[in-house]
């Protein structure tokens, strides 16, 4: 049994030391980022001890804020990150990925390739070891998604997902991790889908899940439209209450 933590208010200051710390570590916008670390806490403070996990980390500055936001908030780590990533960068985009997709990984001189998206295992190990996180607050998973999302859904079967962070960018890594792990996400969890106006084949994966499994979840837009999450509601029951 977990009990149950209250957060504490997170002020400016320590949002913008979080922000600052992993400064470099993420490709998160500043508003993306203050959401993310909001529905965190939100996401512990409703189910302490399920996981937060978090598919395509780069270098690991968004899952390291989770954590910090809730050592904030908390006095330490309720809802342990889980971090799952190639370590190589992206696979080939493909077809449902769409053109700009296909462009975009091929233009490997552009500023925003940030070589296709690879870093290193034991670089993300050493952005964490920065914070002193104790044994359990972190489990990095390495491995291409389609080798360690059933695993890791085994894993997470019996306390759940608080909180499912999508960054897989292309339709194949997406359409996985849902299939996966939405499942496991408790009732009235929150999945982020990071490259929902990124990318078509994000896109095309959510969708086509939604309808296939017959699941009457809204889409909702981030701020600035920066990515797009869902509540895992299985029917809208309250009528003062969208």
């Amino acid at each position: 049994m977990h009990s149950e933590p209250s957060a504490d208010p997170i002020d400016e200051l320590t949002a913008a030391n979080i922000a600052d710390w992993v400064d470099g570590y993420t490709m998160l916008s500043e508003i993306a980022l203050a959401f993310t670390i909001e529905q965190t806490l939100a996401a512990a403070e409703r189910h302490p001890g399920s996981a937060i996990v978090e598919c395509g980390v780069w270098r690991g500055g968004c899952s390291t804020a989770m954590l910090l936001a809730q050592r904030a908030a908390f006095g330490r780590v309720v809802s342990p990150v889980w971090m799952l990533d190639s370590f190589e960068g992206l696979p080939p985009a493909d077809d449902p990925d769409g053109p700009l997709a296909k462009t975009w990984q091929a233009d490997t001189e552009s500023p925003g390739h940030y070589d296709n998206c690879a870093a290193s295992l034991a670089e993300v190990q050493a952005g964490l070891d920065r914070f002193g996180f104790k044994d359990g607050d972190v489990v990095l998973v390495p491995g291409w998604f389609s080798e360690t999302v059933s695993e890791t859904a085994a894993r997470l079967e019996e306390g759940g997902i608080a909180l499912l962070r999508l960054d897989g960018d292309w339709y194949e890594s997406t359409k996985t991790c849902l299939a996966g792990l939405e499942p496991h996400v408790k009732n009235e969890g929150v999945v982020l889908i990071d490259d929902y106006y990124a990318w078509d084949g994000c896109a095309r994966a959510v969708h086509e899940y939604l309808a296939t499994n017959d699941l009457a979840y809204r889409i909702r837009s981030m701020p600035d439209f920066s990515g797009a999450y869902i509540e895992k509601r299985a029917a809208r029951t309250d009528p003062d209450r969208v």
